[in-house]
């Protein structure tokens, strides 16, 4: 849907470019599952009741496919309870079925236009007369906890205020999610879709951070991850393209997710669909300590459980934004960069300093440095660095260094596309 496109000058931006077919833009990174931390767990359970339900879009298990291509039969398929974005009227040929769907809403119309206008635009939306509406906005989360993610935030909850009865799907970008949104989503949204679109075992960190940013907020149990299938949206870029790798991602997903009420697929071509179909028939059976998968597999998942003593950071270069003004036409000024990280120790990290430089080949030059002062423990900090010099690559291409006194250190560098 979305390609952040730097401009031919170093450290600039000239926009974004709308394709209405695939989604481009650089994010991953990834996030895991408690599974022997009990006190951590209630804990979590404890704050995911402020806005948790028992149901999610009054369904007790949501299986969403999405973007569909033509060609692709919905009504032949078993385990869909959730598909869009779907034409207004078309509730009424899927609701008999049992199956909630959603009409779409871009971003564009929303962060592009002032907050009232905004609103006015979701709240106006033709809906088809369908009691129970459901929209779904694709999608949310640019600059985690910036302009944009502020403004989105007060769009979702004038939105839920002025029309409560409007039960919202947001997607959430690729990569981690904001507090800023987290809190307005625990509050408003009835379900969150996190973009986990990745093509092999190697990308799979990616899933896992998003899965324990949500539980750290508190919304997992009305988030879901959605699986990219197919041929991806970025040039060289490949998801789910076997039988074997898209069971090998539900059954990962199932791993590092299991409070989640259920999962979702983007895209793909009517063989593949046909059998997400198949095996999400089966889904919640597969196991949830990981059994079936590769060693490596589950020692990636793993990751995100064990217990670490001491202040454990996780980063990657793609999960580093700069801060946009917030209606997305271009960088705020003064320019600085947000970089997420987390902390899986039991200590805090304290004073961690930041840097971003160009490639080797593009001069190696450090473009933006700061101190993050604090990243309490078992939590999530974002940076806000200044830049200092002009940068000659974007998001992901970017060598990042993070150093902390104490501190050891995990860095997911993202795979190159594939020529």
């Amino acid at each position: 849907m979305l390609s952040r496109v730097p401009s031919a000058g170093a450290g600039t931006f000239s926009g974004f470019k709308i394709r209405m077919d695939i989604r481009k833009i650089l994010r991953f990174l990834a996030g895991g599952i408690p599974v022997a931390v009990i006190v951590t767990m209630m804990a979590v359970h404890l704050l995911a009741a402020r806005g948790a339900k028992a149901e999610v879009l009054g369904l007790k298990q949501v299986i969403a496919f999405t973007y569909c291509p033509k060609g692709v039969d919905l009504k032949q398929f078993h385990s869909a309870t959730l598909i869009g974005p779907v034409g207004p009227s078309d509730w009424k040929e899927w609701q008999p079925r049992g199956v909630v769907t959603g009409v779409g809403h871009g971003w564009f119309d929303l962060l592009r236009s002032p907050i009232e206008k905004a609103v006015d635009n979701m709240i106006k939306q033709d809906l088809g007369g369908n009691p129970h509406p459901v929209t779904m906005i694709d999608e949310f989360g640019f600059d985690y906890g910036g302009l944009m993610d502020e403004k989105a935030a007060k769009i979702l909850r004038e939105v839920k205020s002025r029309k409560p009865e409007l039960s919202l799907a947001v997607f959430e970008m690729r990569g981690p999610i904001s507090q800023v949104l987290a809190d307005a989503c625990l509050d408003t949204a009835d379900l969150i879709m996190m973009e986990g679109y990745v093509g092999n075992s190697r990308q799979y960190w990616s899933l896992a951070i998003e899965a324990w940013t949500a539980r750290h907020f508190g919304i997992l149990p009305k988030t879901i991850l959605v699986l990219g299938v197919g041929k991806g949206g970025n040039p060289g870029e490949n998801w789910a393209e076997t039988n074997e790798e898209l069971e090998q991602q539900l059954r990962f997903v199932r791993m590092v997710a299991p409070e989640s009420p259920g999962v979702g697929f983007f895209a793909g071509t009517p063989e593949l669909l046909a059998r997400a179909d198949t095996l999400c028939t089966q889904f919640f059976k597969f196991p949830a300590s990981g059994a079936g998968l590769p060693q490596d597999v589950r020692a990636l998942a793993n990751t995100f459980t064990r217990h670490y003593a001491k202040p454990t950071l996780v980063f990657s270069p793609l999960y580093v934004e700069p801060d946009f003004n917030e209606d997305g036409k271009g960088i705020a000024k003064p320019t600085v960069m947000r970089p997420y990280l987390i902390n899986l120790g039991d200590q805090d990290a304290q004073n961690v300093k930041v840097r971003l430089r160009n490639p080797p080949n593009q001069g190696g030059n450090v473009f933006a440095e700061g101190v993050v002062p604090l990243i309490p423990r078992h939590s999530v900090a974002v940076g806000v660095i200044p830049v200092t010099d002009s940068w000659k690559v974007w998001v992901g291409e970017w060598v990042m260094e993070v150093e902390g006194t104490g501190c050891d250190i995990i860095n997911f560098k993202p795979e190159p596309p594939t020529k």
